[in-house]
């Protein structure tokens, strides 16, 4: 073999392999520091969330979501020594969230996040920043629907594939029937339509729906008709069903900019500027109930960053 020919060989050979590394290597996750250092930014939120994550007609972005995000994005921005980024708005349906982070096809989400401990697996959260519980949405119309045990075999719940109001109504709820769909908006349009009897997800998101069409939908509190076991843990009658906390989804192990987001949290809080989004965004009924039900404003501050919630839990059942 001539040395030419052995040269053209070897040179094949590491094209083969490099060609290889890239396809094994696949996407990777974005930084957000890095972007806001460069100045453009790239966020995930909900388009269809009214009072959280809402596009109007026009396609500029509204809700409470909208508002953390910018006030992060800005404030980091400026500890950094950095002008105010650029932001691109990404649509990120509940399903698909890790996946755009960790395909670095979005810097961050925002978009009613909730921590859970599979999630924090794959993903790190910033936060929580809002804490809420599952809720029900049913037509104003609708008299029989006063708490979750008048949903019986003969009535459908709809909720979002993925989402954690969809796990806890099939551990809490397994004689009801389920219906899953990709958005809440669709759930919505779905029990306005009387195709479903009732929506449940979290109730700062059932608050938005209300708000936008109050002489078509009502809230009503979801919580457990009476003591129940769960995955082995007892849960007390009168408690909610879940409780919701929403954190800023970013690159697993970016502890910098997990650290940097949560300082922009505190500050927001400090500020009054997160009260004030609130309100602006779900009403003051709903706003003070929420935050009532933290004990103030005070004590959501000291939270940002803590996660312990994660490993925290109840009585066995068998302690009864």
């Amino acid at each position: 073999m001539s040395s030419r020919t052995r040269a053209s060989a070897a040179l094949a050979l590491v094209t083969v392999l490099m060609a290889a590394l890239c396809a094994c290597s696949g996407p990777s996750p974005r930084s957000l520091l890095r972007s806001i250092d460069d100045g453009a930014v790239l966020i995930g939120v909900k388009a269809d969330q009214p009072g959280l994550g809402l596009r109007g007609g026009d396609g500029e972005y509204s809700g409470f979501d909208i508002d953390v995000a910018r006030y992060v994005v800005r404030t980091v921005a400026a500890a950094r020594g950095k002008g105010e980024p650029k932001i691109t708005w990404r649509e990120s349906p509940t399903p698909q969230r890790e996946r755009l982070i960790d395909n670095g096809e979005v810097d961050a989400i925002v978009a009613s996040y909730s921590i859970d401990s599979a999630r924090a697996t794959e993903v790190a959260f910033a936060g929580p920043y809002l804490t809420t519980r599952q809720g029900l949405l049913v037509r104003r119309d609708e008299a029989a629907v006063g708490t979750v045990s008048d949903l019986g075999r003969d009535r459908t719940l709809c909720s979002v594939a993925g989402s954690t109001s969809a796990r806890s109504v099939a551990a809490l709820l397994p004689g009801v029937r389920s219906i899953e769909y990709d958005s809440y908006s669709a759930c919505a349009d779905a029990l306005a339509r009387r195709a479903v009897d009732a929506v449940t997800t979290d109730e700062v998101i059932l608050a938005g729906f209300a708000a936008q069409r109050p002489d078509a939908f009502r809230l009503v509190d979801m919580v457990l008709p009476k003591d129940t076991c769960v995955d082995g843990r007892l849960r007390s009658a009168g408690a909610p069903f879940s409780v919701e906390r929403y954190g800023i989804g970013l690159a697993h192990g970016d502890d910098a900019a997990r650290d940097a987001v949560n300082a922009a949290l505190r500050q927001m809080l400090e500020s009054g500027e997160w009260e004030r989004s609130l309100r602006r965004a779900v009403g003051d009924e709903e706003a003070a109930r929420t935050i009532e039900r933290d004990g103030g404003t005070d004590r959501l501050v000291p939270g940002i960053g803590d996660l312990g919630f994660l490993t925290a839990t109840s009585a066995p059942c068998a302690a009864r």
